[in-house]
């Protein structure tokens, strides 16, 4: 049964993006793009990236890694998606307009994974945790 649930995690994530570059990292070199684990590029329109980097301080700018990996957040109640880590949860918060639940630590829900996508469709990616 393990084998089985460990297949089906694998399948659901093989999208992930392999190498994340921060954001300043993909502005200076102009290449938009990321890798996924099964072989696919990713573009992120420069309108995306704009967006960022105008609500990016300067710290968060060498830090914030992309894409923004938003997980199934299994602690809830009810179904919902975290964020984690800084500056990702504090970006993510500031474009949602949502406080955090403690440091580096951001819930959403699925209005708010659709605003998120509104704004940033190509600079997100879904993780399916356990």
């Amino acid at each position: 049964m393990a084998d089985f649930f460990a297949t089906v995690m694998s399948d659901l994530n093989s999208s992930l993006a392999v190498n994340k570059r921060t954001l300043e990292q993909i502005v200076e070199s102009g290449d938009f793009s990321y890798r996924t684990r099964d072989g696919a590029t990713v573009e992120i329109p420069k309108e995306q990236i704009d967006y960022l980097w105008d609500i990016c301080d300067e710290s968060e700018k060498i830090r914030l890694r992309l894409p923004i990996f938003v997980s199934t957040d299994i602690s809830a109640e009810t179904g919902a998606w975290k964020v984690e880590g800084n500056p990702e949860a504090a970006v993510v918060a500031r474009i949602l307009d949502k406080k955090m639940m403690r440091d580096g630590y951001l819930r959403l829900y699925h209005p708010d994974l659709k605003d998120l996508k509104a704004v940033i469709p190509d600079a997100i990616m879904m993780v399916f945790t356990p």
